[in-house]
């Protein structure tokens, strides 16, 4: 899931063989058979190496200079946390990439959420209700020491709407035009009312959720998109596994809620066709008919 940062044209700043020549040199001890080189991210490159070491490379400058960030941030966090995160033990002189020890686990897609029992779903969720609880507890020290941006929900909202009426509706039946423009006004009031900030993963959806199902336990992945912003925006991934999941699991946390937090949630969850598509026309590795199938869902005309 992508809930929308501006689009920007991303290249790959660390070609294959570089990036294999640069971890040799900054880490001599490390040896390896096979890997695989990762390039379809939204914000980074990947290298795996014989499926036991996570190399990251940032693909632009705002990236790599909030890298050390976030290593500094998954420091504090894997003390607080009781599952599995990127633990950063190998990082680069420069900082323009790091790695660790692979995070035990698959993606939870839909249909392996799906797979699971109704005990292994009801240990899932009370797993990532703690997760969420203890992330959105981080004190507001940790968070200026880490130097956490803080999200600008009403920007962002401008934006949206900005591109989505200037690339979509060109592209799209009038039927669809206007239900997205009642959906503006529904977000907009949401927005408008005065919402207590946390640390949230930003980008808490299935590609970020892994399960191990050795050890019957969540495992959670990419903190490149932290923020201090809405806690309500923790629980829009999840609305993908269902909303009695995601009721599930909110009724499970354990941090400051509102009467209109699950509301919000549900429609940060209906922005997400948008984003696809107008990230797809703006260079992003995803494509506008992926957007336009999910738009047809959430919006019904």
């Amino acid at each position: 899931m992508r809930k929308g940062f501006m689009a920007r044209n991303l290249e790959d700043p660390v070609k294959e063989e570089r990036f294999l020549q640069r971890i040799k040199e900054e880490f001599p001890d490390i040896t390896w058979k096979t890997y695989r080189y990762i390039t379809q991210g939204w914000d980074h490159v990947v290298l795996i190496l014989d499926e036991t070491i996570v190399f990251r490379a940032p693909k632009d400058m705002l990236y790599r200079n909030e890298f050390k960030n976030e290593i500094r941030l998954l420091q504090y966090l894997k003390k607080k946390v009781n599952l599995g995160i990127p633990d950063y033990i190998y990082v680069s002189r420069d900082g323009s990439f790091a790695g660790y020890n692979l995070v035990k686990g698959q993606e939870l897609t839909t249909s392996q959420f799906q797979n699971l029992t109704a005990s292994e779903k009801e240990t899932a969720a009370n797993q990532l209700a703690e997760f969420i609880t203890t992330l959105h507890a981080t004190p507001q020290s940790v968070l200026k020491r880490c130097q956490v941006r803080t999200e600008n929900l009403e920007e962002m909202y401008e934006e949206l709407v900005r591109d989505t009426r200037a690339l979509l509706y060109p592209r799209l039946p009038e039927k669809y035009i206007q239900s997205i423009e009642q959906y503006f006004d529904e977000l907009e009031t949401a927005l408008g009312g005065n919402h207590p900030k946390a640390l949230v993963h930003n980008d808490l959806g299935w590609e970020h959720i892994l399960w191990d199902s050795q050890k019957k336990q969540i495992n959670i992945i990419d903190f490149s998109d932290r923020s201090l912003g809405d806690p309500a925006i923790d629980f829009t991934g999840l609305q993908e596994y269902g909303m009695a999941f995601t009721t599930q699991v909110f009724e499970l946390y354990r941090g400051k809620k509102d009467e209109d937090m699950l509301y919000r949630s549900e429609l940060y969850f209906k922005r997400v066709p948008l984003y696809f598509m107008k990230d797809a026309l703006q260079g992003y590795p995803c494509t506008f008919e992926e957007g336009y199938e999910a738009l047809k869902n959430q919006f019904k005309a």
